[in-house]
């Protein structure tokens, strides 16, 4: 998360196909809509499970599914947009080409220029270990000293943030896959990763046998939605909070 999150490995910013399907869409919401009811651009992290994923053009997961829903229910067409990389698709946010990513932790950096929707959803940060390492660890203070791998460009709000500064050492490079595989081989310790993601990489990644989560949190997270503070959805935003927190 990652976590954020999880990064994805597919490329490109967008799909050529994805693109010309959301050019169309913007047009034929701007003629039947009017300029007072835009088409929402979506967006999220390409490999986030179970928040948000692409597959091909499509963007999938519970985020998805609750802002599509939210904005049907505000009346606002939605285009989604698939960006390969988690990185590429917060660029896209801050340069106005995207309105809303799906799924997000919170960053104290970002909210200069970014607005936060409401939870809509709670995970936990864990360390994925080699199964045969797990008994080594009791308690955070064990990783410490240890080398620690994390997703490139994830940010796991202040708790985790005060632990790397108490010394948690983390190597922010590469894809998540990678880093599992440098786990498993024993390039590295522990990855860290937000638990349902990490739990669902092991299975698709035929990993669950030889690594497995520490039974303790190194901290909780909460998924949110993420939208530019001058875009169409910056006035909407305790609609849209009550909209995607609604059981």
């Amino acid at each position: 998360m990652t976590a954020s999150g999880a990064t994805g490995t597919a490329a490109g910013v967008t799909t050529r196909r994805g693109f010309l399907l959301a050019a169309a869409l913007w047009g034929a919401a701007g003629r039947g809509a009017g300029a007072q009811t835009p088409a929402i651009r979506i967006g999220g992290n390409p490999a986030w499970f179970p928040y948000s994923w692409e597959e091909g053009d499509r963007l999938r997961g519970l985020g998805a599914d609750k802002a599509q829903a939210a904005l049907d229910h505000l009346g606002l067409a939605a285009i989604p947009l698939t960006f390969g990389r988690w990185q590429r698709a917060l660029a896209a946010l801050e340069h106005g080409r995207v309105d809303l990513l799906v799924s997000a932790l919170w960053n104290a950096e970002r909210t200069d220029r970014m607005l936060y929707t409401a939870p809509y959803a709670t995970d936990d940060v864990r360390a994925f270990v080699r199964s045969t390492d797990v008994g080594r660890y009791r308690t955070v203070a064990d990783l410490f000293g240890r080398a620690g791998v994390a997703p490139l460009g994830s940010a796991y709000g202040a708790e985790m943030d005060a632990l790397e500064s108490r010394g948690l050492n983390l190597e922010r490079s590469g894809t998540t896959e990678g880093m599992l595989q440098r786990v498993r081989y024993g390039r590295a310790d522990f990855c860290v990763l937000v638990h349902r993601n990490g739990l669902h990489l092991l299975e698709t990644m035929h990993l669950a046998g030889e690594l497995a989560p520490l039974p303790f949190a190194l901290a909780p997270v909460q998924i949110r939605m993420l939208i530019r503070r001058d875009g169409p959805l910056a006035d909407r935003l305790d609609a849209l909070n009550t909209l995607i927190t609604d059981a």
